[in-house]
């Protein structure tokens, strides 16, 4: 039975994929698939993933023309048979060592679809998964899988609600997470077409106003590649942030809306992150016509009664952008906050 469907958009990483590859296809166990999308990468990239499905049944390939990362992982979680869902881009790499505990673990705790523990009630509806990650240089400096396999250790104590939870444990990037794919069917969760930057948080940010009890891994599952070109060291972020971002907030505030969604504080936390980008980001630009934006969307999460908005800081946003990042860098320096 497949548990878990790791899906892989590929374009352009000929020099890095086969590293990708090799990291997950190592792990024994049979109870994955790897889904690779070739989205019209005209490398050759296209011809690694069929031999790696050709020798190994456990990879999948979708060819299609290019329409962008969003639309590739779309098409693979269409596809998907897996009960969890794990994101990881081609340049990166994993270990597979400790899933074969988490597996195990869900089974017994956290997983509707099997044998479950009948004193291990607490964790029934396990629909989460967060684990570490670390990150290494493009020419592989760092510590990579370097970590021997430890027992799986969870972290879920029941006396922590889920916001504490998430307070606790902010999460930037998708990569680290594990989702349930049938929530991300039931409510239609998907990535955005067209958006190049934080397309992934206004997908994990759906989810988790939808998730009831997350988990917390003590491993590193994931080592994330810093190199030049990828999104955030292109010279164009701050533009892409500028219009993308917009968008992502008006998404979410009409998801809000739409499922009545309280403004509890971890929801509060990463909707001020999002708006603090955007605002840096406009404050860079010298764009005039941003300002109106702005203003536009604080009324808007006003209405929706998140308190963030409420912040004296904020509203000097709503009337000036530069002033506000003038004063904000101040402040921090001032608080010796980096």
């Amino acid at each position: 039975m497949t548990i878990l469907s790791i899906i892989i958009p590929v374009y352009k990483v000929e020099p890095y994929l086969r590293e990708c590859l090799n990291s997950i296809a190592t792990s024994t166990l049979d109870c994955w698939e790897a889904i690779l999308i070739d989205d019209g990468s005209p490398d050759g990239c296209p011809q690694i993933c069929d031999k790696y499905a050709a020798k190994d049944s456990r990879f999948r390939v979708i060819h299609q023309e290019n329409a962008g990362v969003a639309a590739a992982r779309n098409a693979g979680l269409d596809v998907a048979r897996g009960e969890w869902i794990w994101f990881v881009d081609s340049d990166d790499v994993v270990d597979m060592r400790p899933v074969a505990g988490m597996v195990e673990w869900l089974k017994q705790n956290g997983s509707v679809n099997h044998n479950l523990n009948p004193n291990a009630n607490k964790y029934r509806k396990v629909d989460l998964v967060m684990f570490d990650l670390e990150t290494f240089d493009e020419n592989g400096n760092g510590n990579i899988l370097v970590k021997v396999m430890v027992n799986v250790n969870v972290e879920r104590d029941v006396s922590v609600n889920k916001n504490d939870f998430l307070l606790r444990h902010v999460c930037f990037h998708h990569q680290r997470l594990w989702y349930k794919k049938e929530k991300l069917d039931q409510y239609t969760i998907r990535f955005t077409k067209g958006l190049r930057l934080a397309e992934d948080l206004e997908l994990q940010y759906k989810y988790l106003t939808l998730c009831e009890n997350p988990i917390m891994l003590n491993s590193v599952l994931y080592y994330y590649r810093m190199r030049e070109g990828s999104a955030t060291q292109d010279s164009t972020y701050r533009a892409k942030a500028v219009e993308d971002l917009q968008i992502v907030l008006d998404h979410l505030a009409e998801w809000i809306r739409k499922y009545n969604i309280k403004p509890e504080p971890w929801l509060d936390l990463r909707m001020m992150k999002l708006f603090q980008n955007l605002l840096y980001s406009a404050s860079m630009m010298n764009n005039i016509d941003i300002q109106k934006r702005i203003r536009e969307i604080i009324d808007d999460y006003r209405s929706l009664g998140f308190p963030f908005v409420s912040k004296l800081k904020y509203r000097l946003a709503s009337w000036n952008i530069k002033l506000y990042n003038i004063l904000n860098s101040l402040y921090l320096k001032l608080s010796c906050v980096k």
